[in-house]
């Protein structure tokens, strides 16, 4: 068998492994590399393969290319880079002229950082940078930040287990086996490491190398010189960039397509067309060549990992226990099929998590906190907190763990994949590797049936139903604010008045059962919480609720998994858990740290609203508010901190020092904070820690203070007029500064600019929902892409903003020569006004609640009452 018939079967056999396939001149691990050189077309500064074969390339004006292994040529992207890093499921990292690194998310590039000099990225998540100081940084995506990691690099690249080979700006080469940097011989201008391990560099010279770890030297790749960047392909052949610009390589980038014949013949392979300045691969014709068959994938058995009652306490009802629920024998009873499963597992083909349990409802207390969660059929269970962040649960480690995503509305479905709503009201799902959104589809609630079928609700109360072919959701008969979907696909749903409905026909049937939450356990299994607070399940009559006791905990929220076992969220927000669901764990955190994508989205936005509950603060256009006095001279600012308490700052009656004050909700006075720093803090706000984050006196600081007042750390800021401060519901500090607005998320050491967009005030709501009033002080909401003017297509001037983590939304506008409060109606797209107050400043509580004071007609401040 002649070599190039050898080398096309070793090309045959990949074709099972590998999803672009290098058609090349293979050579066994320890032979002297090829000198065979194909120019490829195109010219480039840079380029970058990783395992999959994914390439792009940085075309000598800053254009990125991405390599159409199929046609054989580039294809366009946007941006202007000086540097790219392919990495996972085709979403590449790049670096601009000005050291800012941006992540493709599939639609466009998103800021990272900031004074970055190279970028280096796998297809595992794994992700580093080399910063233009020589401190190297890993992405952890999870918390969205980066954290340093010991040593000093200007290129780096990732080996097979994710740990970084780095070059210094002298050119010395290291590598890093997770703990210790290990010297490495010779010198560098660029390193690149492939699939199979082969470490690939630019020496001094312009040469290709490649590493022999058994020598310990660098072997010259002949062919070439003058190399000034470098790549290496899934089996090890290197690329590299010239003299010139041209793009020269060793091993083509073939797709399946190319290769595969009908019957497993190899076809005829030939090299492109494209002219080489060196000598060209011949063409490798192979006779009738089968690729042997892959061996079945071994077995894995689920690990029994089940969190112990006994680990934390278990509270049983005395004497009060919900008995089980069991079904009926009476055929004509109605609903009895749809809502009560079989009792017992004797059909072999019964699915066991369809099978309602006998056993007693019981609570363990997780010791964990969440305001929303999701059980999968599965028995995955997801859960989200106030800021909207993601968690997956985890029996070994009996934690909620982090998962990557921002929403407010939560389902999962059979494969344990979570699916939600935005704070922007898009719908998305998660593939099992990635984050997708669901195109057009906007709504305010989601729940998926025991047999998939997956149904939203929206503001206005209408029903759509998800297509098979999972492109569009479509109109159903149907209406409510809350929505489930029982194991045959029927909607339950809560209506506005918060009465429980069965839509199985048109017009729902209405249960006589007040709820604010409900969810449908693969049983069928009905569960709610009462408008009173009372977690109720479905009795075997399918009309009626029973009480199911929750000792020592009112719900809030409920979610039911396998067999008809709830998990509750409390009103305090504590986790509790009937039952821990046994499921295969081991892939849980591979899927959260490789999961690509996000949960921005683009296109529609919708409102999500919420039912009403007797316990919850509820707006209407005449709120009645409690009045407090500030004893202030003048007030300079509000706040509402993320700790849920409300502060201000002014000069006093005495013309005095400038006060910081905070309300004690206790005594319900208002009261002097002292602060041992010796600055003005005009422009603040507060962290859920109590900090206080503000610039004093400084034009280009801003300080972290504790509550007391001591300096913990000062962040550097561009110079300007520092306008407003306001922290979200995950830590990220916005500030505007001279009417543009910057950002420091947490685990982040520097303020990065957010937009070009014109910024006097921010406010951050729900998950991240981001409002500002402009220069022109026009009130506009970001989609994720842009600001667009709230009413869209109006320009409402306004005063102040204010937004809470419930979803509030409130302004103050003059109009009609008065200062008014309005609220943002996210149902009509409208401000509706509050008809009893007048207003200039506002800022929102967690419930919903709005702090004002009128600053023109004295130094009163009002709350609105519960």
């Amino acid at each position: 068998m002649t070599p190039l018939i050898m080398r096309f079967c070793l090309v045959l056999y990949c074709v099972a492994f590998t999803t672009v396939h290098p058609i090349t001149g293979a050579h066994a691990q320890g032979s002297a590399p090829s000198s065979n050189w194909t120019r490829l077309p195109g010219t480039a500064v840079d380029i970058s393969i990783n395992s999959d074969g994914q390439a792009y390339a940085v075309a000598p004006d800053g254009t990125p290319w991405r390599w159409d292994a199929i046609e054989q040529r580039w294809r366009k992207m946007s941006g202007n880079f000086v540097r790219i890093s392919a990495a996972e499921g085709n979403r590449p990292w790049a670096i601009s002229a000005d050291g800012v690194v941006y992540r493709y998310n599939g639609l466009w590039w998103e800021n990272k950082d900031t004074d970055v000099a190279d970028v280096a990225a796998d297809t595992l998540g794994n992700v580093f940078i080399a910063k233009v100081s020589g401190e190297i940084k890993k992405w952890y995506p999870l918390r969205s930040e980066w954290r340093p990691i010991d040593g000093n690099a200007y290129r780096i690249a990732l080996d097979r287990t994710g740990n970084p080979w780095a070059v210094a700006r002298d050119g010395g080469i290291r590598s890093y086996d997770g703990k210790t940097w290990t010297t490495m011989p010779g010198r560098a201008l660029d390193i690149a490491i492939a699939g199979n391990g082969t470490v690939v560099i630019v020496d001094a010279e312009g040469q290709i190398r490649t590493w022999n770890a058994t020598q310990r030297s660098w072997r010259i790749v002949a062919g070439i010189s003058g190399a000034t960047a470098t790549a290496a392909t899934p089996d090890g052949g290197p690329w590299a960039v010239v003299a010139g610009g041209a793009i020269m390589a060793t091993t083509l980038l073939v797709a399946p397509e190319k290769i595969k014949t009908e019957e497993g013949r190899a076809p005829e392979i030939r090299a492109p067309d494209a002219v080489a300045p060196v000598d060209s691969a011949p063409a490798a014709i192979a006779p009738d060549v089968t690729a042997p068959p892959l061996p079945p994938a071994a077995a894995v058995a689920p690990p029994a990992a089940q969190a112990a009652p006994s680990t934390a306490p278990v509270a049983v009802a005395t004497g009060a226990t919900a008995s089980p629920v069991t079904p009926t024998t009476d055929a004509g009873a109605q609903g009895t099929s749809r809502t009560v499963a079989p009792s017992t597992g004797d059909d072999a083909g019964l699915d066991p998590t369809t099978v309602t349990t006998t056993d007693d409802i019981t609570f363990t207390n997780t010791r964990e906190n969440a305001t929303a969660l999701a059980v999968g059929r599965d028995g995955s269970v997801f859960a989200l907190n106030a800021a909207g962040s993601v968690f997956r649960w985890s029996n070994s480690r009996k934690r909620f763990e982090d998962f990557p995503g921002t929403l407010v509305r939560l389902a999962v479905d059979a494969n344990g994949d979570p699916w939600g709503i935005s704070t922007l009201g898009r719908v998305f799902r998660h593939t099992g590797k990635l984050w997708k959104q669901i195109p057009g589809a906007t709504g305010s609630d989601i729940a998926i049936g025991g047999d998939g079928s997956v149904v939203i609700a929206d503001a206005s109360g209408s029903l759509s139903k998800l297509n098979d072919a999972m492109t569009r959701f479509d109109r159903i008969p149907g209406q409510g604010i809350l929505v489930a979907v029982d194991p045959d696909g029927t909607p339950w749903t809560i209506r506005s008045d918060n009465l429980v409905q069965r839509c199985e026909q048109s017009p729902c049937e209405v249960l006589s059962q007040k709820a604010k939450s409900i969810s449908i356990g693969p049983d069928g299994s009905v569960y709610i919480v009462s408008a009173n607070q009372f977690l109720m399940r479905l009795g075997a009559d399918g009309k009626t609720f029973e009480v199911v006791q929750t000792p020592g905990h009112s719900p809030e929220s409920v979610a039911v998994g396998p067999n008809g076992f709830p998990w509750v969220v409390t009103t305090d927000t504590v986790v509790l858990a009937s039952k821990f669901f046994e499921r295969d764990e081991q892939n849980d955190r591979l899927v959260a740290a490789s999961t690509v994508g996000d949960t921005t989205g683009s296109g529609d936005t919708a409102a999500v609203v919420d039912v009403t509950s007797p316990s919850a603060f509820t707006f209407s256009k005449n709120i009645t508010f409690e009045t407090f006095t500030a004893d202030l001279n003048t007030i300079d600012e509000i706040a509402v901190g993320q700790d849920d308490g409300f502060y201000l700052y002014g000069t006093p009656l005495n013309q005095g020092a400038n006060q910081f004050q905070k309300f004690n909700t206790k005594t319900k006075k208002l009261e002097q904070v002292s602060l041992s720093f010796n600055q003005d803090v005009e422009k603040f706000d507060v962290a859920t820690d109590g900090s206080i984050w503000t610039n004093g006196n400084s034009s280009n600081s801003i300080y972290k203070l504790s509550s007391t007042g001591t300096i913990q750390r000062t962040y550097s800021v561009t110079s300007g007029n520092i306008q407003n401060i306001s922290i979200g519901p995950d830590g990220t500090v916005h500030v505007v500064i001279s009417g543009k607005l910057y950002h420091l998320k947490p685990g982040t050491n520097a303020f990065a600019k957010f937009s070009n967009d014109d910024v006097r005030k921010v406010a951050i709501g729900r998950a991240g929902d981001l409002w500002i009033a402009d220069n022109n002080n026009i009130v506009q909401q970001y989609t994720g892409t842009r600001f667009e003017n709230r009413p869209l297509g109006q320009s409402v001037t306004v005063e102040d903003i204010g937004a809470g983590t419930d979803g509030s939304v409130y302004v103050t506008v003059f109009e009609n020569s008065a200062y008014a409060l309005k609220k943002w109606n996210a149902t009509n797209g409208s401000f509706d006004k509050v008809n009893n107050v007048t207003a200039n400043m506002v800022d929102v509580l967690s419930d919903g609640r709005p702090w004002i004071t009128n600053t023109s007609s004295g130094t009163d401040v009002k709350r609105a009452k519960d």
